[in-house]
Protein backbone atom coordinates (compact mmCIF):
# COMPACT_ATOMS: atom_id res chain seq x y z
CA UNK A 1 0.00 0.00 0.00
CA UNK A 2 1.50 3.29 -1.09
CA UNK A 3 1.13 6.29 1.07
CA UNK A 4 0.78 9.73 -0.35
CA UNK A 5 2.39 12.66 1.37
CA UNK A 6 0.02 14.90 3.25
CA UNK A 7 -0.58 18.30 1.75
CA UNK A 8 0.68 21.01 4.06
CA UNK A 9 0.18 24.72 3.82
CA UNK A 10 3.23 26.54 2.51
CA UNK A 11 5.22 28.35 5.16
CA UNK A 12 4.97 32.07 4.91
CA UNK A 13 7.25 34.50 6.59
CA UNK A 14 6.85 38.20 6.85
CA UNK A 15 10.00 40.30 6.59
CA UNK A 16 10.87 42.23 9.70
CA UNK A 17 10.77 45.96 9.13
CA UNK A 18 14.10 47.66 9.61
CA UNK A 19 13.95 50.22 12.38
CA UNK A 20 15.03 53.62 11.22
CA UNK A 21 16.17 56.42 13.48
CA UNK A 22 12.99 58.38 12.90
CA UNK A 23 10.67 55.49 13.74
CA UNK A 24 12.68 54.67 16.85
CA UNK A 25 12.03 58.16 18.18
CA UNK A 26 8.28 57.71 17.84
CA UNK A 27 8.01 54.45 19.75
CA UNK A 28 7.29 54.78 23.41
CA UNK A 29 7.95 51.24 24.57
CA UNK A 30 10.07 48.38 23.28
CA UNK A 31 8.16 45.47 21.75
CA UNK A 32 7.07 43.12 24.49
CA UNK A 33 7.10 39.35 24.19
CA UNK A 34 3.77 37.57 24.41
CA UNK A 35 4.52 35.15 27.24
CA UNK A 36 1.07 33.56 27.27
CA UNK A 37 1.91 31.45 24.20
CA UNK A 38 4.70 29.59 25.97
CA UNK A 39 7.83 28.66 24.02
CA UNK A 40 6.43 29.93 20.70
CA UNK A 41 6.25 33.51 21.92
CA UNK A 42 6.02 36.11 19.21
CA UNK A 43 6.76 39.82 19.60
CA UNK A 44 3.80 42.10 20.12
CA UNK A 45 3.61 45.26 18.00
CA UNK A 46 5.35 48.25 19.63
CA UNK A 47 3.14 50.74 21.37
CA UNK A 48 3.24 54.07 19.56
CA UNK A 49 1.79 57.05 21.37
CA UNK A 50 1.12 60.24 19.47
CA UNK A 51 1.83 63.29 21.53
CA UNK A 52 -0.08 66.44 20.76
CA UNK A 53 1.84 69.07 18.82
CA UNK A 54 1.59 72.65 19.96
CA UNK A 55 1.14 74.95 16.99
CA UNK A 56 0.94 78.74 16.79
CA UNK A 57 -2.87 78.81 16.99
CA UNK A 58 -2.90 76.70 20.16
CA UNK A 59 -0.05 78.67 21.71
CA UNK A 60 -1.84 81.96 21.03
CA UNK A 61 -5.04 80.58 22.58
CA UNK A 62 -3.20 79.38 25.71
CA UNK A 63 -1.29 82.65 26.17
CA UNK A 64 -4.42 84.67 25.52
CA UNK A 65 -6.31 82.69 28.16
CA UNK A 66 -3.47 82.93 30.70
CA UNK A 67 -2.89 86.65 30.23
CA UNK A 68 -6.44 87.79 29.55
CA UNK A 69 -5.35 89.56 26.37
CA UNK A 70 -7.12 89.60 23.03
CA UNK A 71 -5.95 86.82 20.68
CA UNK A 72 -5.17 89.32 17.91
CA UNK A 73 -2.82 91.29 20.19
CA UNK A 74 -1.32 88.17 21.74
CA UNK A 75 -0.56 86.64 18.32
CA UNK A 76 1.77 89.51 17.39
CA UNK A 77 3.60 89.21 20.70
CA UNK A 78 3.93 85.41 20.45
CA UNK A 79 5.24 85.63 16.87
CA UNK A 80 7.80 88.27 17.87
CA UNK A 81 8.90 86.17 20.84
CA UNK A 82 9.33 83.06 18.70
CA UNK A 83 11.34 85.05 16.15
CA UNK A 84 13.69 86.33 18.85
CA UNK A 85 14.10 82.81 20.30
CA UNK A 86 14.77 81.38 16.83
CA UNK A 87 17.41 84.05 16.16
CA UNK A 88 19.09 83.27 19.50
CA UNK A 89 19.22 79.57 18.63
CA UNK A 90 20.62 80.38 15.17
CA UNK A 91 23.44 82.33 16.84
CA UNK A 92 24.14 79.38 19.15
CA UNK A 93 23.13 81.18 22.33
CA UNK A 94 22.32 79.21 25.46
CA UNK A 95 19.09 80.27 27.12
CA UNK A 96 17.91 80.22 30.70
CA UNK A 97 14.24 81.17 30.70
CA UNK A 98 11.89 80.65 33.66
CA UNK A 99 9.05 78.38 32.66
CA UNK A 100 11.03 76.82 29.81
CA UNK A 101 14.26 75.94 31.57
CA UNK A 102 17.92 76.01 30.70
CA UNK A 103 18.41 75.28 27.02
CA UNK A 104 21.59 74.61 25.11
CA UNK A 105 22.39 73.30 21.64
CA UNK A 106 23.74 69.76 21.89
CA UNK A 107 24.29 69.20 18.16
CA UNK A 108 23.92 71.28 15.02
CA UNK A 109 23.89 70.22 11.35
CA UNK A 110 23.32 72.07 8.11
CA UNK A 111 21.36 69.88 5.72
CA UNK A 112 19.32 70.71 2.63
CA UNK A 113 19.64 74.44 3.25
CA UNK A 114 18.19 74.18 6.75
CA UNK A 115 19.87 73.97 10.12
CA UNK A 116 18.93 70.97 12.23
CA UNK A 117 19.43 71.58 15.93
CA UNK A 118 19.33 69.09 18.76
CA UNK A 119 18.54 70.87 22.00
CA UNK A 120 19.02 69.78 25.57
CA UNK A 121 16.53 71.30 27.97
CA UNK A 122 16.88 71.01 31.71
CA UNK A 123 13.77 71.92 33.65
CA UNK A 124 13.49 72.31 37.35
CA UNK A 125 10.28 72.23 39.34
CA UNK A 126 7.77 74.77 38.11
CA UNK A 127 7.31 77.49 40.70
CA UNK A 128 4.04 79.34 40.54
CA UNK A 129 4.33 83.07 41.09
CA UNK A 130 2.93 84.06 44.45
CA UNK A 131 2.17 87.47 45.78
CA UNK A 132 5.11 88.63 47.88
CA UNK A 133 4.55 89.82 51.41
CA UNK A 134 5.63 93.40 52.08
CA UNK A 135 8.69 93.88 54.27
CA UNK A 136 6.81 96.20 56.62
CA UNK A 137 3.17 96.77 57.35
CA UNK A 138 1.50 99.73 55.68
CA UNK A 139 0.93 102.68 58.01
CA UNK A 140 -1.64 105.39 57.71
CA UNK A 141 -0.27 108.93 57.30
CA UNK A 142 -2.88 110.75 59.37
Amino acid sequence: MATTPKATAPKTTTPKPKASKSSAAKTVAKPAMDLSAGADASPVAPVVEKTPMLRIRGLVALVSEASGGKPRDVRAIVEATLTVLGDALARGDDMNLPGLGRTRIARSQERDGASHLTLKVRRGPHKAKTEKEPLAEEEDDS
